[in-house]
């Protein structure tokens, strides 16, 4: 009895269907015929765009038409089957005569390369939308109006008034999630995250079209269809809650269900028994004596990686979005303990603060009185170089000062947007700034090592070649010595570590080893001990790996151990953190599944399983008395006790 209802629709609508059959085949063929290139890019947009939204809106508006025209709703319910499987049929010859015209624009698109090419053209108005080539926005619109369409037809007789209400609420709601999307109520998702943007609308318009479909097959099973206000009434009554419901779920697919790539888990630092996390819901902070996690920065402000804590205060870049595609930088400080959140730099505060430079990174003075910035923007005129500007306030928003950083950019090149801080030298108030200078292609970025006097306003270039071991930690906690490694450009001879005194510039040659074969570089809390790896090669070309320990009193190499590394690659993946005493190491080695603690002569003391419910250990810190390590797979934060070797997980 189904196929025969299915068959009826299909014999009653044939002529619709053939006629939309017919004018799809004129505009395609349209395509060979015409020359002119401009008409041939309307014809297909006028496909896309007009021909088969109507389409589905014409279909859709037909599927009840026969019954109101005919009279015949008690003839097809005397039918020896259920109002479901009435509708079902009904529904499925629209939906089966939809994609019938839509296979023969899909063949069409693939045999005709004119048509291939032209169909991608919207994304001049879409953009990422059509960034596959094959125009499914299309596809999705179109069959939103067809189920809308559909769904309304059987609330009313007349197809014109049904078609022209359908295109206008299809249209509406479209247009009402779009906006929602892009307004401050849905945070500028569409700015912020495009791509989960764009899943978003698809989410939304697929649940209020089963919100159509629900309110539809609800209206035909309780309706006597005798009294047009009851249908109607009935309708309403369904498609409200239900419209409602789907936006609900909306919300929170785009609130707690993430796209892939969005989660992340970025250690920042540590200080007094805390530690600081970037995530993509902002900074937050752990701490090791309570147990909580404290969130440092607001909800709806996305957050730069580069940032700065000294002395349990932070100092961070956040993008607040004010208005459609209007944003504003601003400089925040917080405490570590999540109090003392303030605005130092943004609409509002005290300096005149444009808003709008690409802010690179943040650095906090020593003694927590100013913050340096370091933005960089395109020069005026459409140069290829760019100005990378320096710049310094008091900590509560007095004080701002624009200082240029030309000297530390024409080094055979023009700048390149990645520079950053490195440390800032307490006893002359100078900034160490890495500066990198994008060069030919032929060859590699230049790197070099710059100082910026505050009070004196002038630069002095360090040393060329060369950079921080590690980026942010490589300063020991007096702010004296700074770990660097030397040549960055040349593989062929051998990189050498060093301390430079940040003072008088002297460097202490530490070893020498492979370009990678200094990470990870980790001071002991009282910066009289310095670990980090070291390449060393054997007998028969091959290389091996050496955890190492300098001591800065002794100015030599006090321990060594081999690690199971044999590459690079592989040493990268080895994560050491010191232990609160000074003296022992944790390390998290490559392909273990447990951590190890190293005594003063790293040899072995003890090892801890880790649980198998961590599946991509990566990276490790230490703050009081707990080890915490984070998973890359599930971008999730752990805890081990060492007083009781328990593992949780915080976040």
């Amino acid at each position: 009895m189904w196929i025969a209802l299915y068959v009826k629709e299909w014999r009653e609508k044939a002529l619709v269907f053939f006629f939309e059959l017919g004018l799809l085949a004129l505009l395609i063929g349209a395509q060979v015929l015409v020359q002119k290139k401009d008409l041939r890019e309307w014809l297909v947009y006028a496909v896309l765009m007009l021909f088969f939204p109507f389409a589905a809106l014409l279909l859709g508006a037909a599927g009840f038409e026969a019954e109101y025209r005919q009279g015949a709703w008690a003839y097809i319910f005397s039918r020896p089957v259920s109002r479901v499987a009435l509708w079902l049929a009904k529904f499925g010859a629209a939906l089966s005569m939809f994609t019938a015209l839509w296979l023969v624009f899909a063949a069409a698109w693939a045999a005709l390369p004119a048509v291939r090419a032209l169909a991608a053209g919207p994304r001049v108005f879409l953009q990422y939308v059509t960034e596959t080539g094959f125009p499914w926005w299309s596809v999705a619109a179109s069959l939103f109006l067809l189920i809308v369409a559909f769904s309304l037809s059987i609330i009313h007789e007349r197809q014109l008034q049904l078609m022209f209400l359908s295109l206008v609420l299809g249209l509406f709601l479209v247009a009402a999630a779009w906006a929602l999307i892009i307004s401050k109520a849905g945070g500028y998702l569409a700015w912020i995250a495009p791509t989960k943007a764009l899943r978003t609308l698809v989410i939304s318009l697929g649940l209020m079209a089963l919100a159509f479909i629900g309110a539809s097959l609800q209206t035909l099973l309780r309706s006597d269809f005798s009294q047009p206000r009851h249908r109607t009434r009935t309708f309403g009554i369904w498609f409200v809650p239900l419209l409602i419901l789907a936006l609900a779920c909306t919300v929170a697919t785009a609130l707690w269900v993430p796209v892939p790539g969005e989660h992340g888990l970025f250690f920042v630092a540590s200080s007094d028994g805390k530690a600081l996390y970037f995530t993509e819901r902002g900074l937050f902070s752990y701490d090791s004596s309570s147990g909580r996690v404290s969130w440092l920065t607001g909800s709806k402000q996305l957050i730069y990686p580069g940032s700065s804590l000294v002395g349990g205060r932070l100092a961070y870049a956040a993008l607040k979005m004010r208005g459609l595609k209007d944003a504003v930088v601003e400089i925040w400080v917080v405490n570590a303990d999540g109090t003392g959140r303030t605005r130092v730099l943004g609409p509002g505060s005290p300096a005149p603060w444009p808003g709008d430079p690409d802010v690179r990174d943040v650095m906090i003075s020593p003694d927590g009185r100013k913050i340096a910035i370091l933005t960089h923007s395109p020069s005026p005129g459409g140069s290829r170089n760019a100005d990378m500007t320096l710049w310094t306030v008091n900590i509560d928003g007095s004080g701002l000062e624009k200082r240029h950083t030309e000297s530390a950019e024409s080094n055979g090149g023009y700048s390149y947007p990645m520079s950053y801080f490195v440390a800032w030298e307490r006893q002359k108030d100078a900034l160490i700034i890495q500066a990198i200078h994008k060069r030919p292609s032929s060859k590699p970025a230049g790197r070099s090592l710059w100082r910026y006097d505050l009070d004196a306003r002038t630069y002095a270039r360090i040393r060329d070649n060369a950079g921080p071991a590690l980026r942010r930690i490589s300063t020991r906690p007096e702010g004296d010595l700074l770990a660097i490694k030397y040549p960055l450009d040349d593989f062929d001879p051998p990189a050498k570590l060093a301390l430079l005194n940040l003072s008088t510039l002297e460097e202490t040659e530490v070893a020498e080893g492979g370009l990678r074969a200094y990470l990870p570089v980790q001071w002991d809390p009282a910066g009289q001990r310095l670990s980090f790896s070291l390449r060393r090669p054997e007998s028969g070309g091959q290389e091996h790996h050496v955890l190492a320990i300098y001591s800065v009193s002794e100015r030599k190499i006090i321990a060594e151990r081999n690690i199971i590394a044999r590459s690079e690659s592989e040493v990268e993946l080895l994560w050491t953190a010191w232990m609160p005493d000074g003296r022992s190491l944790v390390a998290l080695e490559e392909g273990h599944r447990s951590l190890s603690i190293f005594g003063p002569d790293l040899q072995e003391t003890d090892r801890v399983d880790l649980p198998a419910r961590i599946k991509e250990p990566w990276g490790s810190a230490t703050v009081g008395n707990q080890v915490l390590i984070e998973d890359s797979k599930t971008d999730s934060l752990w805890r081990l006790d060492l007083g009781t070797k328990r593992w949780k997980r915080i976040y």
